[in-house]
């Protein structure tokens, strides 16, 4: 019995999605721990995890916890990154699709 393997297009999917839940649940603990005064996430992490492919979870975290909204670097870093990551990510589908589709 051998082992199927997802493609490496399927594989990055499931890796993106599952990184970019990460960071909307580090925004959702990071709230959760300001209002009731417990140990926060650092900043640091949050933008790290942002800038490695986590707008998308960041920008939604924003949106449905109502945090870090209106504090720098945020209220500017989440929407960059987002419409960057959304720019690369849809050049990387055009290459794959370009190279499918020449004979």
């Amino acid at each position: 019995m051998s082992a199927t393997i997802l493609p490496l297009p399927a594989l990055l999917s499931i890796i993106f999605i599952v990184w970019n839940l990460g960071v909307l649940g580090l925004f959702g603990l990071d709230k959760r721990a300001a209002i009731r005064g417990l140990w926060r996430v650092p900043e640091r992490r949050l933008v790290i995890a942002i800038i490695l492919f986590g707008a998308l979870g960041a920008f939604i975290g924003q949106r449905l916890f109502r945090h870090k909204t209106r504090k720098a670097p945020f209220n500017w870093l989440v929407p960059a990154m987002l419409m960057i990551q959304i720019i690369a990510l849809a050049a990387l589908g055009l290459m794959r699709f370009s190279q499918n589709s020449w004979p």
